[in-house]
């Protein structure tokens, strides 16, 4: 009888149910791939070896005496090292980073196998991951250089042949290396005169106990020298290895179980609206029956049968949604190359909590709606109930502990913003919000009917839409609090994100005065990569800039101005000082107003005096200039060249190159800068590429290129993409809220049947009814939505405060657009949502609909 009016209360439980057994199972899988990945180089042991975390003795270590020592234990069939270095492959198309191992000469405890080729059979053999030799073409029979230094210091280089290609390893430890297997002589080498081995992986001999074989075999470490040895099943050390890889926590699962819990929460609300809703048109019938001689007990328990049976296929239905969802992501993630290992873990954990966070939750839900009508007396039940007001108890009560929450929390959160502490603020975000949603039933229905007025004389559907939105303040105190959650919780991370960006993009811009900068590799006391370019700077040695690198950054794609800064001489703190021409500065700075002026430097805002006192390289008399002072706390003083040659000593027409080596490390200490200004409206993308680029056309090392343009792009993206992540999971509670908006409507025709079907009568047409309805939606989801947006806006400009106003200065920026998208999609979607219920009453005749009870 009543089926039809659960459609919505199955939707939102069933996809709060999912989200929290996604939520779980995104943990488990987790736990499970990396499991299988950690664990990959242990599958083929029965016990692995290792030093005890607890191991004070740190002269002895696992080497060639412990194996040894481990071979020979009783039960032990075969051991083998297993340890890493780090390398570097020279081909011909460039270098790379590879992660070096000794191939496992015992078959059974090999864990890569040979796709093709042969094991390396002597100290100038060497195999290659499949993965990274398709990427970098490398085949069977080719010669690589290799490169790579033992722990005493050695260089260890050669010229290896690739004798076969492996199965690619998955273990995280491995990161993007190549992956490369040595013969244990060549190992040797690079291990230098003592090697170290992380652990021992051993196999027992068929039938041998694994716990006497653990025993044995720290008897024998012990006899070794090894006073702590950890001896584990392959199984347990996978454990021990994930534990100490995830520091034994898990933010993650954290993260998502509290986006999980909003989105239970705005479930409940919905449930409970619906059940308040039913029971309330079922008045008439439950009294009659108590007249009959029904309890008040079996009524209740009937209603709470019902919200059993509706919670708890709705959470059957949640959970297989969560599973065929997560199967889905899994089999996609494990077709990446990189994350093949992934795999599917449905715990019993995440079927039952969310059966049972469904199914409780619904109960819950229904309990007071359920009570609420038992303790009418059968005589009274048609009497209307009075709602939530400050004229009643409830209203009361709900007044007083709303308003303690809303002034205390308010001040713990100005008080966390004042301060810049995170942890008050956000206590403080936290109590008040819940005392805003406590006086939601105060001010909520107030604020439609207000707004409802301004548009009640755009016509009858408008007026009486304005009336009906308000007929039953409960209903649209729940149906408005439900979206009132989830856009506040969206709006606040939308401005506290812009906030934080804009904060940040300032300080960065602050503290870089360019784009880009590139750093001689001289000043880290390296030449180029692979040796100093030809040209007339080549005789300064190698691994300084200068014109002719210029010229080659200028010429690369996104680079607008190139400015080359000279040292020029020391300050009084023995720091370099650098020129350039007026008019390349004047291009270059991000703000052309700080290139300084003749008889000036350009300082950091760490230099508080007013002049600096300025030595040439070949001077002997310090000259003072005035300081001209930047936000920039790691801007090295800056002249223009015109101020430069009025320096005593400086040898006018020097070049860059010369003058660095005439003066010597010795005397200057300093090597030319490139500073760069890239074109406006690059992505992180397009600007990591150009990096890359730069250092590769310059011959100089990544980190040698830096700049504002590029930590600004990777701190834009990092937070773009939390927020997009946030907002994503936030959209559920949003969606949620929605449909019980949807519900409201569909119970509220339902509900005023004959109501509707006399309009009809009287003269409403059919468009007009469904204009009621529609404005009826708008109306409850607009005032919901933009007294949302303006929460949001408080808590997250107050929010952003409280977590970066300890180290920045705060820079108040509202993401317009995003707030307005908010808003219009929560008025579309709320018109949405009436389509189907205004369709339903504007199809029954109003002969029909007068004659329904």
């Amino acid at each position: 009888m009543y089926s039809r009016r659960f459609i919505a209360v199955t939707l939102a439980v069933m996809i709060g149910t999912a989200f929290l057994a996604a939520t779980l199972m995104v943990n488990a899988s987790t736990t499970a791939s990396l499991e299988r990945s950690i664990g990959e180089a242990y599958q083929n042991a029965d016990l692995v070896a290792g030093i005890s975390p607890d191991e004070t003795d740190e002269a002895v270590g696992l080497g060639p005496e412990q194996l040894a020592a481990v071979r020979k234990a009783p039960g032990v069939a075969a051991a083998e090292a297993q340890s890493s270095a780090g390398a570097r492959i020279e081909t011909g198309s460039g270098d790379y980073n590879a992660i070096v191992q000794s191939f496992v000469s015992d078959e059974q405890l090999r864990t890569t196998e040979l796709d093709s080729g042969a094991v390396p059979a002597d100290r100038e053999e060497i195999t290659v991951d499949r993965q990274h030799a398709e990427s970098y073409h490398l085949k069977v029979g080719d010669e690589v250089g290799m490169s790579g230094s033992s722990p005493d210091g050695s260089t260890v280089d050669f010229t290896a042949r690739i004798s076969g290609i492996t199965t690619s390893s998955n273990s995280p430890f491995m990161g993007s290396n190549l992956q490369v297997a040595v013969s244990p002589q060549r190992y040797s080498t690079l291990m230098g005169s003592d090697p170290q081995y992380e652990s021992l992986l051993v196999r027992l001999d068929a039938g041998t106990d694994p716990a006497e074989a653990a025993s044995a075999v720290a008897a024998a470490l012990k006899s070794a020298g090894v006073s702590q040895a950890s001896v584990m099943t392959a199984q347990e050390r996978t454990v021990d290895d994930l534990a100490g890889f995830t520091g034994g926590q898990d933010q993650l699962t954290g993260v998502l179980l509290v986006f999980a819990l909003i989105a239970l929460v705005v479930t409940g609300l919905v449930v409970m609206n619906t059940f308040a809703v039913l029971v309330a048109q079922r008045t008439r019938e439950l009294a009659l029956l108590r007249t009959l001689g029904a309890l008040s007990s079996q009524l209740r328990r009937s209603v709470l049968v019902e919200a059993f049976v509706v919670g708890l296929v709705s959470s059957v239905l949640g959970v297989l949604l969560a599973i065929g969802v997560m199967a889905g992501l899994v089999g996609y993630v494990s077709t990446l190359p990189s994350a093949s290992f992934a795999v599917l873990a449905v715990p019993p954990s995440a079927v039952i909590a969310g059966l049972l966070a469904g199914t409780v939750m619904t109960l819950i839900a229904a309990w007071a709606p359920a009570r609420k009508a038992m303790s009418v007396a059968p005589l009274a039940a048609l009497r209307p109930a009075d709602s939530a007001s400050v004229h009643n108890r409830v209203g009361k009560v709900r007044l007083i502990f709303g308003l303690l929450l809303l002034i205390g929390g308010g001040a713990l959160l100005i008080g966390g913003a004042v301060l810049g502490q995170l942890l008050l603020g956000f206590a403080g975000g936290l109590f008040s919000f819940i005392g805003v949603l406590m006086l939601a039933s105060l001010f909520l229905p107030g604020a439609v009917r207000a707004v409802g007025r301004l548009f009640g004389g755009s016509g009858v559907p408008a007026q009486l839409a304005s009336l009906n939105s308000v007929r039953n303040p409960g209903r649209t105190t729940a149906t408005a609090t439900a979206l009132l959650i989830g856009v506040t919780l969206v709006s606040m991370m939308m401005v506290g994100a812009q906030t934080t960006k804009q904060s940040f993009n300032d300080e960065l811009a602050r503290n870089y005065l360019v784009d880009v900068t590139v750093d001689s590799p001289a000043n880290y006391g390296e030449g180029f990569d692979g040796g100093a370019l030809p040209g007339p700077d080549a005789a300064a040695g190698a691994g300084q800039l200068g014109p002719q690198q210029a010229k080659l950054a200028a010429g690369v794609d996104g680079i607008e101005e190139v400015a080359l800064l000279k040292p020029v001489g020391r300050n009084a703190a023995g720091e370099p000082v650098y020129a350039a021409a007026a008019e390349e500065l004047a291009r270059v700075l991000k703000d052309p107003s700080l290139v300084p002026g003749t008889g000036e430097v350009l300082v950091g805002q760490s230099v508080s005096s007013d002049d600096v006192e300025v030595t040439a390289y070949k001077g002997s008399t310090a000259s003072s200039l005035a300081a001209q002072h930047s936000q920039s706390e790691i801007s090295a003083p800056l002249m223009t060249m015109e101020t430069a040659q009025q320096l005593d000593g400086y040898t006018t027409g020097a070049s860059a190159a010369r003058a660095a080596a005439e003066a010597g490390p010795d005397q200057l200490g300093a090597y030319p800068l490139l500073w760069l200004k890239t074109a406006s409206g690059l992505s992180t993308d397009q600007l990591e590429g150009l990096s890359r680029t730069l250092a590769t056309e310059l011959h100089v090392q990544d980190y040698q290129v830096a700049g504002g343009a590029v930590e600004r792009s990777l701190f834009n993206q990092v937070i773009d993409t939390l927020l997009l992540v946030v907002s994503g999971l936030l959209a559920v509670a949003v969606f949620i809220a929605l449909i019980g908006v949807a519900n409201t409507l569909s119970l509220s025709v339902l509900e005023r049947t004959r109501e509707s079907a006399l309009l009809r009568a009287l003269g409403l047409t059919r468009g007009q009814l469904k204009s009621m309805l529609a404005l009826e939606a708008i109306l409850i989801a607009g005032v919901a939505a933009a007294l949302g947006i303006a929460l949001g806006t408080t808590y997250g400009v107050l929010g952003a405060q409280s977590a970066i106003g300890s180290f920045t200065d705060v820079t108040l920026s509202l993401p317009w657009s995003q707030l307005a998208l908010v808003l219009g999609v929560s008025v579309l979607a709320a018109l949405a949502a009436s389509v189907l219920p205004a369709r339903r009453a504007a199809r029954l005749s109003p002969v029909e609909g007068l004659a329904t009870e």
